[in-house]
């Protein structure tokens, strides 16, 4: 079934379709066949608004061979009468043609089998596209009619210290009104998650005060009536990077103090124009009387000599500046890094990953044009390989090409076109050469390495790295030796049994040895024979649980089980951390086919299908009360018989429930309670419980890990159900 899905908010569109192969092949959902040399498939899509570029392809066939193949073709038109040339359609793609978003278009996608052999038969499964939108967005006092949607975006550049506060100034009822929030903080790379916008939430997101700040705000009207909002401000520590890095406590959808100037709306919706002499109100109590004496006109003033203006001077200078570098600067193709924030260290305040996130082409001024040689020198005091050297490079032009936010930074690399070389920047500065004023940067280069750290941010520039150092390192000479060194010292033993267990206080259910595998991974080495205590007892009781959870704290859960005997009106419980004379906190459990959570006194319950006995089944919960959203899934090995699991030849699990609801946030603060497991007739084991949810694209993976690894900086505990060795103690002699 073809699929078209536009998202205005993150202005993104998607289209996919998949095929049945099961079906006639006369059926609509038929997959296509190519069964001669040069047999053709043409799909098309008409009338699609709003539309970028389309920058990625995917498709899944069957039959290919390495004499059997499929061509990938797209064209494009503004009308379905006149149409572009067929173009390449690669799965990254780079020569989508300059459109005007406000035109339609139409596309065409055309697959060729091309190939020497006429042999067989070849398949198409199913396909993806994805692409940019254009959206509408507003950076002003907007006015939004029932069932619009607006995107609102700050228009300066900030670093962001902290968020105490929020206020959205209107003098509209914003009852039924929907204000979402995302922010980047890679110069829009990347994106978080759009997400209600709440004083919990923007003052609880945890923002690095050293990076870009960006935000944006989608405004939907689900009420009845118009809607206008004059502004939409955060208050905190602020420093607008766009106008100098200028202190503020006040982030706006636009300029301050300009409030009275735009003018306001009634509560009816008309608009009220600003004051009659077009300035806003004073803020004088009364006006004072004249004394008398002659006052100087605004152009009187203006005619004064200032000696401290030297505005003109600068802009000459900068002129100078920017022609003598175009006239005999190096051409070069300059490669912007920017930090990873997966690589932050916070306690030395480092980054250790970079992505390589821009590239432009700009001319740089060599001091003295001279370049340092290759030869090694070498005195009684040290060994010096290569030189460094200075180069300039004008601020406007820079950011021209980058924005006015960026500045030349470590890690940074330029390669010389004229003289085929790369160098890395090892140091760069405003160079301030006249009355404090900086035009241009100095930057210091040294001779560039190849960091496994700093990757390329897009595959344009993957591709262009590749190109100029290709063939330019020991492990591209030597790879295969390296790999084989490598696996000769790797997959050491990383889990030891403790004698001091710092996830339980303590465990009566006895460990039982079991091996669960999937396909070539082990799930688990045992599990917890909830059958072996009382009924509804505790069974396992853990201890490092935070006793307090606030309304902008997320929970995610999970924990595979196998149930004995598959009783009704029998509680199985997943998980309890609650406090029942008080009702707060949560707990899950399953029981008669419906899985019930409580959330403080709200019960929310999920019917599922039977579940069958003496199967290994993974239940995962995510509670999002960010986005007010819980989700609950089923997993399991994906085979009939639990024997055959090890045989598998993939570790994708086979998802048999799934469902998401919308949840009422809760906090609570439980004192003198435990996070407990409760006693059934079911064993378990791998619990593991996070602070953020666990998105359902990492399932697969999390899920089917003995030891978690990059996620563990979310992790609370993970319990693997690993019995707990008991050593006798020797007091210390003296």
């Amino acid at each position: 079934m073809q699929e078209i899905i536009s998202n205005l908010q993150d202005g993104t569109i998607h289209i996919s379709d998949e095929f049945n192969i099961n079906s006639a092949t006369s059926s609509i959902d038929a997959t296509p066949y190519f069964n001669t040399i040069g047999s053709e498939y043409i799909i098309s899509f008409t009338n699609l608004q709003n539309v970028i570029k389309f920058n990625k392809f995917i498709y899944d066939t069957i039959g290919l061979t390495d004499t059997r193949l499929l061509k990938n073709y797209y064209r494009i038109s503004r009308d379905s009468i006149s149409w572009t040339e067929w173009l390449d359609l690669n799965q990254n793609i780079t020569n989508f043609p300059l459109i005007d978003t406000k035109d339609k278009l139409y596309l065409d996608i055309k697959w060729v089998r091309t190939g020497i052999s006429s042999l067989g038969t070849i398949r198409l499964l199913k396909y993806s596209l994805d692409g940019l939108l254009e959206r509408e967005s507003n950076d002003g006092t907007i006015s939004l009619k029932p069932g619009q949607n607006s995107i609102l975006s700050v228009p300066y550049i900030y670093k962001v210290f902290n968020i105490t506060d929020m206020e959205i100034i209107s003098n509209s009822n914003l009852t039924g009104v929907g204000i979402e929030y995302r922010y980047s903080q890679d110069n829009s790379r990347t994106w978080s998650n759009w997400e209600p916008f709440t004083k919990e939430n923007i003052t609880t997101i945890k923002i690095n005060p050293i990076r870009f700040f960006q935000i944006e705000y989608s405004i939907t009207n689900h009420s009845s009536v118009s809607i206008n909002i004059q502004d939409i401000n955060l208050i905190g520590n602020f420093q607008n990077v766009s106008q100098d890095y200028f202190k503020s406590n006040l982030i706006g959808i636009r300029e301050c103090c300009k409030s009275f100037i735009i003018g306001t709306y009634d509560s009816n919706g008309n608009y009220i124009a600003p004051n009659n002499n077009g300035s806003a109100p004073s803020n004088n109590g009364g006006s004072c009387d004249s004394n008398g004496l002659p006052t100087l006109s605004t152009q009187d003033k203006a005619n004064l000599y200032n000696p401290y203006q030297q505005k003109e001077a600068i802009n000459l200078l900068n002129k100078f500046s920017i022609d003598a570098e175009q006239l005999i600067g190096f051409n070069v193709i300059y490669f912007l890094t920017d930090p990873d924030k997966k690589g932050q260290d916070h306690t030395l305040h480092e980054y250790q990953l970079y992505n390589v996130v821009c590239q432009a082409d700009v001319k740089i001024a060599v001091e003295g044009n001279n370049f340092p040689d290759s030869q090694i020198i070498m005195n009684q005091f040290d060994l010096s390989l290569f030189e460094n050297m200075t180069v300039n490079i004008t601020k406007q032009q820079f950011k021209e090409a980058f924005g006015p936010q960026r500045r030349p930074a470590k890690e940074d690399f330029i390669y010389f076109c004229d003289v085929n070389r790369m160098f890395q920047v090892d140091h760069a500065q405003q160079f301030r050469n006249f009355n404090n004023a900086a035009v241009y940067y100095k930057i210091i280069l040294k001779k560039y390495s190849q960091k496994a750290s700093v990757q390329g941010g897009t595959p344009e520039i993957i591709d262009k790295m590749k190109t100029l150092t290709q063939n330019t390192t020991i492990d591209e000479l030597f790879g295969i030796e390296n790999d084989q060194d490598k696996a000769s010292i790797a997959n050491k033993p990383q889990l030891q049994t403790l004698t001091n267990d710092p996830i339980r206080l303590e465990y009566l259910a006895s460990i039982d040895k079991e091996l669960i595998e999937n396909s070539s991974t082990i799930i688990s080495k045992s599990n917890y024979d909830l059958s072996s205590v009382e009924y509804q007892s505790e069974a396992v009781k853990y201890i490092n649980l935070n006793p307090t959870l606030k309304v902008s704290d997320n929970i995610g859960f999970q924990i595979w089980f196998n149930m004995n005997n598959y009783i009704p009106d029998e509680i199985y419980n997943f998980m309890s951390f609650y406090d029942e004379i008080n009702s707060i906190g949560w707990k899950s459990s399953l029981s008669n086919d419906v899985i019930s959570v409580t959330l403080n006194s709200e019960i929310y319950n999920y019917p599922i299908g039977t579940l069958e006995e003496e199967v290994w089944y993974c239940y995962v919960l995510n509670i999002d009360q960010r986005n007010r959203k819980m989700e609950q899934f089923i997993y399991k090995r994906n085979v009939d018989s639990e024997d055959d699991a090890a045989k598998l030849n993939s570790t994708i699990l086979l998802k048999v429930y799934s469902n998401s609801m919308d949840i009422t946030p809760i906090q609570y603060e439980i004192r003198d309670q435990n996070c407990i497991i409760y006693a059934s007739d079911m064993k378990v084991t791998n619990i593991r419980y996070f602070i953020e949810i666990i998105p359902e694209d990492m399932h697969n993976k999390v899920l089917n890990q003995y030891i978690i690894g990059d996620d563990s900086k979310y992790l609370v505990f993970a319990d693997n159900a690993l019995a707990h060795l008991i050593l006798p103690r020797f007091p210390l002699f003296e």
